[in-house]
């Protein structure tokens, strides 16, 4: 696989791409493209270290960068939109953005509800038909049954409106550095984020389809001049925009319980297999110091992570690449890992 060459197509793009129409203050950051055993930066190979881990921004000689991970194949154009997305990362950083939530403590702490996700689905059937036709009442039925939930909720809402913050904003970002470049694959990824919102099956793992959420209702609003603040304030646009709302009661239209615990039964069996498997990596109590909180799952004392697992103590981490059953009977605290 040629990085330099993916990494100067990329740039090539970049450079055509006016950051101040994406969102207001952004601005193009560096980037590095890289695999299990090359890494490109800044227009050269650098050695690749251990700071490149996943696809984010990292802080790396002295400056926010963008880093994506090139594991096969991809339109250098879809790609471009990644890494943009990965930039508003760093500018968010850069920032100070507050409103960063500890997602192992959400794994530890997020309780799944039947009604919540039936009234999320609800929210979801309205954003996705607010995004093809806006209707004042539809949008304020939308933030009524948000209203619901913040306060029946609470822990709940706070969680999934810091994700749509962080990652929603990203995501929209990503959606409109695409409408620039190429206005067929910009129509074709708002099609699948709307398809992926109404489909009961992606209520879960919550964090996931928040990407696509907080993406969504900002493309509504902004399409229709809805203000909100652009700034980094302490609270996230989803809660600030229920301001002034009246909370009522709403109708779920679909109970999760079933979807939940199908949801919690798949889990059981990844830990049951890794388990029988017995393949530990290690089993000296320690931190847990990082996951893959994308999709990672938490039950009865058990984390599920896919691609890495970091552990060990601040001053001496240690990172294993791969899917992970983690046993953990006190927070943050590893008593065993096991390799999927």
């Amino acid at each position: 696989m040629n990085l330099e060459k993916i990494y100067y197509d990329v740039k090539k793009y970049i450079d055509t791409v006016d950051f101040s129409k994406l969102w207001p203050g952004f601005e193009p950051l560096k980037f590095a493209l890289y695999t299990d055993k090359s890494c490109f930066f800044d227009g050269q190979y650098i050695e690749k270290t251990d700071d490149f881990l996943a696809n984010t921004s990292i802080f790396y000689n002295g400056e926010w960068i963008a880093i994506w991970n090139v594991q096969e194949d991809i339109d250098p154009i879809l790609l471009t939109s990644k890494i943009v997305h990965e930039m508003y990362h760093g500018y968010q950083n850069i920032h100070n953005e507050k409103r960063f939530f500890d997602d192992i403590h959400a794994l530890y702490n997020y309780k799944y509800d039947g009604e919540n996700i039936g009234l999320k689905l609800k929210e979801n059937q309205l954003i996705c038909e607010l995004s093809t036709q806006f209707d004042t009442e539809k949008f304020n039925e939308l933030l009524q049954i948000r209203k619901y939930r913040s306060a029946s909720f609470e822990y709940a809402y706070h969680y999934e409106a810091c994700v749509e913050q962080i990652e929603g904003t990203a995501n929209f970002v990503e959606l409109r550095c695409l409408e620039q470049l190429s206005p067929e694959l910009f129509k074709t990824l708002l099609a699948k984020m709307k398809k992926r919102i109404t489909e009961p099956e992606n209520m879960i793992p919550v964090r996931v389809i928040c990407y696509d959420i907080g993406a969504l209702l900002l493309y509504v609003m902004t399409e229709n001049s809805i203000p909100f603040d652009t700034g980094f304030s302490y609270v996230p646009f989803s809660e600030a925009i229920l301001n002034g709302i009246e909370e009522i009661k709403p109708t779920s239209i679909f109970n999760g319980n079933e979807l939940i615990e199908r949801y919690y039964s798949e889990v059981s069996k990844t830990v049951k297999g890794a388990i029988e498997k017995n393949e530990v990596v290690t089993d000296t109590p320690c931190d847990l110091l990082a996951v893959n909180t994308y999709n990672a799952a938490f039950h009865e004392n058990y984390i599920v992570s896919k691609y890495f697992v970091m552990f060990g103590s601040r001053e001496e981490p240690k990172i294993e690449y791969g899917d992970f059953v983690i046993e953990t009977h006190a927070y943050k605290i590893v008593t065993k890992i096991y390799r999927i």
